[in-house]
């Protein structure tokens, strides 16, 4: 799991294209959850993910990176995003 807070001045459209593009180019399996927030699926350590990503971040942002284990449960969330978890092991 990917989130990140863009702090301002740094939370422009131009800034969350940086972060949402790095997300896109380094991970080829991914489910965008909400708007910061995304689900990846790598064999990268979370420290490598997050080296990866605070690249395209500035100071002051803020990024958090975990490896999800054991079950999951959603609300209201769609069958597409539904079917991207259910289609892998957490």
């Amino acid at each position: 799991m990917v989130a990140y807070d863009l702090k301002t001045p740094n939370d422009t459209p131009e800034n969350y294209e940086l972060i949402i593009g790095a997300i896109k180019a380094n991970f080829s399996t991914w489910c965008h959850i909400e708007k910061s927030v995304w689900l990846i699926d790598t064999e990268l350590t979370v420290t490598a993910v997050r080296d990866l990503l605070k690249q395209s971040l500035t100071s002051g942002d803020l990024l958090f990176v975990a490896r999800l284990r054991g079950g999951w449960a959603s609300w209201d969330f769609g069958e597409k995003r539904n079917q991207w978890m259910k289609e892998r092991t957490f």
